[in-house]
Formats: structure tokens, C-alpha cells, sequence
């Protein structure tokens, strides 16, 4: 009885790399609907991985394709970061695009047509390129004519005050008390609280206001006209932008049972309106950018 239940739980569905031609094959037959995780490997302080990022989108996705029912690709961990410390991979948004679009047509190939990215890496430049390539993916690419492909951010997912909805009204944007209780409740031997270290109080703080506060803009002349140089402040030395120091497993695990709720019930609720025919929406234009 215990090596049944033994086998059982070692069922490698819904994660696609532990699984056989056959059992992908057999999957298919029932559903086209797939989940991509998308991370990066990038900076989280002295106290958190590197891959924090692919570590949380590889544990939500497993989860959320169990909830679902859906197959669950490898995680991407190719993606830019703009971070210049120690360990950190900066794939160009330009090739991140690349291969992200290279993995759906491979999977269209194969006859999935529901697409479900996970995106648990923010990143303004990051995000950006990969909206842009993901829209010219369907506009140029005929294999996706009757393909739905869904982004999904985390951060985008109300949790009842527990997760991103919370953390970011208190600007903890990056390694701070959301993402270590998730590591904390996902995968402790990881944490190295021991480690915890901060930028100074005013770095800190100016990163706390806004994110992206961790760059620095340079010009050969200052004009308007001129293109900035943009680069990781040099006095940068950890990369916490929030306070690590509140992180707990208990929340951890309360942040990631509320978010694979919130994102398994738009999956499904987006997989059961899908009938792979695309019908005009509203289109709103973005707003002039000559002027």
C-alpha cells in the first residue's frame, strides 16, 4: 500500500520535462492548453538565490497545472534583468522575445494553442519587449491564427492582501519579505537569513519609491535628443529593494495557496471560453508619441 501511494505521488504530470514522448502525447489528445513559467536569474540580496524568480514560477506553475489539469512546460530563465551584480544573467530583451516566441512555436508545432505565461519576473524592459513580441508573434506568425495566448504577471493578481497587492503598496518590489517567505515556505534550505544584509537606508529607501530608482542615466551631452546610458548604480552593493526582515514561511505559504488560487481560477475561467476564433474587441491606441 505505502509503494502504491509511493508511485502515485511520483506521477510526473503536470511538469512536461519529467515526462515521456508518450505521456505528452497522450496529453494531448485531451487538451492543447499549456502553462510557460518565465523567471530569470538575476540579484536578490546575500540571503535569497539567484533564481528566486525561476524557483517561485517553476513551484506556481507545477501547482497551478495540478489545480488545472494542464501540462506545464520548463520554466525560461533567459530573460533581462538590467541588474550588474555578482551571478546576475542579462539575457537582451531582443533574444529573451526570441525564445520565448521560438518556445510557443515549437509547442504550436506539436498542437498546442493555449498559451498561459506565467511571468513572475518584473522588469520594465523585460515586461515591455515581451508584450511587443508576444502581439507581433500573432500578427505575423499564421500558425497562431486560432492560437490564445494569455500573459499573466503575478503581480497582477489580487490575493486578499496577502501577496504582490500588498507588497507593492509598500514598494517591497524585489527580494524583500514576499519573495523570502515564498522561498522560506517553497524551498527553505535555500534562504540564508544568516546573510541578510541591506543597502544604505537611503538607497534603499530611493528604490523603495520606485524600482527601476536602481539605475542611472548617462549622456556624453545632455540633450534631449542624446540617448542615455543606462546602468546599475555603482553604490549599489546588495539589491533589496524592501524589507526581507518581515519574511516569514507561514506567510510564504499563504501567499503562494492564494495565488495559485487566483491564477488557476483565470486560467481555467480563460480555457473554458476559448473556441480558438478570433472576434473584433475594443481597441484603444496608445497615446502619440510624436509630438
Amino acid at each position: 500500500m505505502a509503494l502504491k501511494k509511493q508511485i502515485q505521488n511520483s506521477a510526473p504530470f503536470p511538469v512536461m520535462e519529467d515526462m515521456t514522448v508518450k505521456l505528452v502525447r497522450d496529453y494531448l489528445k485531451r487538451s492543447r492548453s499549456i502553462i510557460v513559467p518565465l523567471g530569470v536569474i538575476e540579484q536578490h540580496g546575500y540571503h535569497l538565490p539567484l533564481k528566486t524568480d525561476a524557483l517561485i514560477a517553476a513551484h506556481l506553475g507545477s501547482r497551478i497545472g495540478l489545480a488545472t489539469g494542464m501540462l506545464v512546460a520548463p520554466t525560461i530563465q533567459q530573460s533581462f534583468s538590467g541588474g550588474g551584480l555578482p551571478g546576475t544573467i542579462n539575457i537582451s530583451p531582443a533574444v529573451m522575445s526570441l525564445v520565448v516566441g521560438d518556445t510557443l512555436l515549437s509547442l504550436a508545432a506539436q498542437g498546442f494553442r493555449r498559451f498561459y505565461l506565467l511571468l513572475c519576473h518584473g522588469g520594465s524592459e523585460n515586461a515591455r519587449a515581451l508584450d511587443n513580441a508576444l502581439k507581433l508573434l500573432l500578427r505575423t506568425n499564421p500558425v497562431f491564427q486560432e492560437a490564445l495566448i494569455a500573459l499573466l504577471p503575478v503581480w497582477k493578481f489580487k490575493t486578499g492582501g496577502l501577496g504582490w497587492d500588498c507588497a507593492m503598496k509598500e514598494g517591497d518590489w524585489h527580494a524583500g519579505w514576499l519573495e523570502t517567505s515564498m522561498v522560506m515556505a517553497l524551498e527553505p534550505g535555500l534562504v540564508r537569513m544568516q546573510d541578510l544584509a541591506l543597502d544604505p537606508p537611503k538607497l534603499l529607501n530611493e528604490q523603495i519609491r520606485h524600482p527601476d530608482n536602481y539605475q542611472r542615466a548617462e549622456k556624453i551631452v545632455d540633450d534631449e535628443f542624446v540617448i542615455p546610458r543606462m546602468t546599475q548604480r555603482p553604490e549599489i552593493k546588495v539589491g533589496v529593494m524592501g524589507h526581507p526582515e518581515k519574511a516569514s514561511p507561514e506567510l510564504g505559504a499563504k501567499i503562494v495557496a492564494a495565488t495559485v488560487k487566483a491564477i488557476a481560477g483565470k486560467i481555467s475561467s480563460l480555457d473554458a471560453r476559448a473556441h480558438g476564433k478570433y472576434k473584433r474587441v475594443r481597441f484603444t491606441p496608445e497615446p502619440l508619441i510624436l509630438k
